[in-house]
């Protein structure tokens, strides 16, 4: 019989009991991770991935160390929406995972309405997967967000609602709980964006533009 995880909630920055079964499935498989199975997905655990996928004989974006459906069978793992993942931080590293702050809030500029920048930038490729950073509801989903595109709010446990921009597309709607680390969308450049990335917000009460904090979560 196979080992049953919750898939959504193998993404890299988190930190997860079913992270951690994951590992231990790449460990008996014989593909090392320095640290061991230790719930975290990071950097190593990703070039196990991409090791153990490239001897599947897959190339290209499928061994890009990120486990799919595939990845999770080959090593005997089987889904179960019902597997809670006790043990979580229930929180991510980042809202884009592997891709660090490109451009950070707070630079004044003029050209900015409120003075300031008021997020923090990720600069990824468009189609790049968005992750919620904790579990929450989404607040909102549409493509009203006017110079911030196709965007995304999400309320969380500590009343702060979070706030993606620039999306390319969206895959939650209004009133849908996610998971920390599961998908709310894909990086894009919709509204009045430069180039691709995710414009990402902290609003600690909700709010509206301007009604920011540097973001933490």
């Amino acid at each position: 019989m196979a080992t049953t995880i919750n898939y959504s909630h193998v993404v890299f920055g988190g930190k997860d009991s079913c992270i951690q079964t994951f590992q231990k499935a790449l460990i008996a498989k014989g593909h090392k991770i320095a640290d061991g199975a230790t719930g975290y997905y990071g950097d190593q655990t990703r070039a196990a991935v991409a090791a153990f996928q490239r001897k599947q004989g897959w190339t290209g974006p499928a061994a890009d160390g990120l486990p799919g459906p595939q990845t999770f069978a080959k090593l005997g793992l089987a889904h179960s929406p019902q597997h809670s993942g006790a043990g979580g931080s229930g929180r991510v590293s980042s809202p884009v995972p592997g891709y660090p702050v490109s451009f950070p809030y707070g630079v004044r500029r003029p050209w900015y309405k409120a003075g300031y920048h008021t997020g923090e930038d990720y600069a990824a490729p468009t189609g790049k997967q968005v992750v919620a950073v904790r579990d929450g509801t989404i607040e909102w989903s549409n493509g009203n967000g006017g110079s911030y595109g196709q965007w995304v709010g999400l309320r969380v446990g500590n009343g702060r609602t979070y706030v993606y921009c620039h999306l390319s597309s969206r895959s939650v709607s209004a009133g849908k709980k996610v998971r920390a680390g599961q998908e709310i969308g894909k990086v894009g450049s919709t509204g009045n964006a430069t180039g691709p990335h995710l414009h990402f917000e902290d609003r600690p009460h909700g709010g509206g533009y301007g009604a920011v904090r540097k973001p933490t979560w």
